[in-house]
């Protein structure tokens, strides 16, 4: 983590002060030593995806009736305005803006007081942009789907200058089945900046989440614990895309719904898919360098059924063939990016061919 992150809400200008040196250093081809890993990795990204640090507009931004069309794909559509109107302060001292985007990034949603809204239309910061990582840089709602938890973007974080006078605290928002749907944000200047925040997008998620959840109760059914039986496909929404090149794995279904993956998780998806079969005991030998690890790894298969919906089979244990189709490390000739965190030598074995 960031050497000087309890600056963050005690003392946030010397933080954004900082980070914008860090920042600095970084796009000069330096190597900053007091930001986030992520945040690095990040702004990498963002250069590498064309995104200059004095962009003034997103990559782009949705007419009002692909805005219309974009939020009734989204399941968030049911959960908005609630969210929403909960957490903004639309009054004429209301100093933060709350924001909710789709998977891909693109702020569907908007509430805030007049003078926060004008300050966010200063900055692009409207609905139907895309602020996803490839459309503006790195930002708090990048982030967020990209580390797949609550994070922070203040000050200098930001990839694009003129967001450094911004602090944004964003978290994902799951589904029932734990995909991420979409990313609640709540921004405002950094003057402002309150420990508070974290509460009140914590809270908003919550929310989010509960409401979602008493809509359709059916859908926290979930296998006995202890059973192996493969969860069922979930033919109407297939999965599109299972991307294990790169720092951000994830199995992502048609109606563009994403479940982020954890390091183990990633590993053991790219070990089944890199065959058509797997004994328990051969993944413990590849996953825990310990073949009578069998217990761990069922665990480990089913949790990853249950996170997912991918229809993997057991006994042997195998990833169903239209799925295997679907990642993305099978289809190109040098895997150089795969997993790039991991150090097990099965994975390195994959990433170069061995």
């Amino acid at each position: 983590m960031s050497l000087h992150a309890e600056l963050r809400f005690s003392d946030p200008g010397t933080f954004a002060a900082r980070s914008i040196r860090a920042h600095e250093l970084a796009l000069a081809g330096g190597m900053p030593t007091d930001v986030d890993s992520r945040v690095l990795h990040a702004w990498r990204r963002s250069g590498d995806a064309g995104i200059c640090p004095d962009q003034q507009l997103p990559a782009s931004v949705l007419a009002r009736d692909e805005i219309a069309e974009a939020r009734a794909r989204t399941p968030l559509r049911h959960v908005a305005d609630d969210v929403v109107a909960c957490l903004a302060d639309t009054s004429a001292a209301g100093r933060h803006l709350v924001v909710l985007s789709d998977v891909r990034g693109r702020v569907l949603w908007r509430a805030g007081s007049p003078q926060a809204l004008r300050r966010a239309d200063s900055i692009a910061f409207a609905e139907g942009a895309d602020w996803s990582e490839r459309g503006i840089g790195a930002n708090g709602i990048s982030l967020a789907l990209d580390v797949g938890t609550l994070t922070h973007a203040t000050a200098g974080e930001h990839y694009v200058r003129a967001h450094h006078g911004w602090t944004c605290t964003a978290s994902p928002i799951r589904d029932a089945h734990r995909r991420v749907i979409g990313v609640l944000d709540v921004s405002h200047p950094l003057r402002f900046s309150c420990a508070e925040t974290v509460s009140l997008v914590r809270c908003g998620v919550r929310l989010a989440e509960t409401l979602l959840a008493a809509r359709n109760p059916d859908e926290l059914r979930t296998p006995t614990p202890g059973s192996d039986d493969p969860a069922p496909a979930e033919t109407s929404n297939p999965v599109t895309s299972i991307r294990l090149l790169g720092w951000r794995p994830a199995v992502i279904r048609a109606d563009g719904t994403s479940v982020s993956l954890t390091p183990r998780r990633a590993e053991l998806l790219a070990l089944l898919a890199s065959r058509e079969a797997w004994s328990a005991r051969a993944l413990s030998e590849a996953l825990y360098d310990d073949g009578a690890a069998t217990t761990t790894v069922r665990g480990e298969v089913r949790r990853l059924r249950q996170l997912t919906g991918l229809s993997i089979g057991s006994q042997p244990y195998c990833l169903a063939a239209h799925e295997r189709q679907c990642v993305d490390y099978l289809s190109v000739e040098h895997p150089d990016d795969l997993l790039p965190d991991s150090e097990i030598p099965a994975i390195i074995d994959l990433r170069y061919g061995i």
